[in-house]
């Protein structure tokens, strides 16, 4: 920590920066919520921190300007720092980090289809190849379905002629 006298429109303006940083992060945050589909705990978690890193940095902040004087200008220039990014700089800085973001998942998407295309290309000449298989191995299995229903009637009516003897011995 140095001792040098900082005037109060440094300070001023110091804390200004520093609330249009944390605005700057909010936006951070609010691109990881949109495209992290965070749940309800995720964002929770997520304000939680955001939280903790603004009050975590602006106490830093109080202590190397005004040596932990905390100063009712000094408060008024986060809010300022604030109020100017979110009304001024904001919506052009989040539409280019999207127009990044979305670009940069157009090509790793473009990329994923090309590598896997191949791939794609050999399971279906496989699944042609093994068609005829299939289709005895359907016919199998439907005979087999019949078969076994057949069997389970003429149990159940073997079973329906064996109490009817029963009975009637009694």
């Amino acid at each position: 920590m140095d001792y040098l006298p900082y005037s109060q429109e440094y300070m001023l303006a110091v804390s200004i920066m520093a609330g249009m940083f944390l605005g700057f992060i909010w936006d951070i945050y609010r691109l990881i919520r949109h495209y992290g589909k965070l749940n309800a705990a995720g964002t929770a978690i997520g304000d939680i921190l955001y939280w903790i890193i603004s009050i975590k940095l602006g106490t830093r902040l109080i202590m190397d300007i005004s040596y932990g004087n905390v100063r009712f200008f000094i408060l008024m220039g986060f809010l300022a720092g604030a109020l100017l990014y979110f009304y001024g700089v904001s919506p052009y800085i989040l539409k280019f980090f999207i127009f990044i973001i979305d670009s940069v998942l157009k090509v790793i998407k473009a990329v994923i289809n090309f590598l896997i295309a191949p791939v794609k290309f050999l399971i279906r000449k496989i699944k042609m190849l093994l068609y005829p298989l299939k289709l005895k191995y359907i016919s199998f299995r439907d005979k087999t379905k019949k078969r076994y229903k057949f069997l389970k009637f003429k149990l159940k009516k073997v079973s329906k002629n064996r109490k009817m003897v029963y009975n009637k011995k009694k």
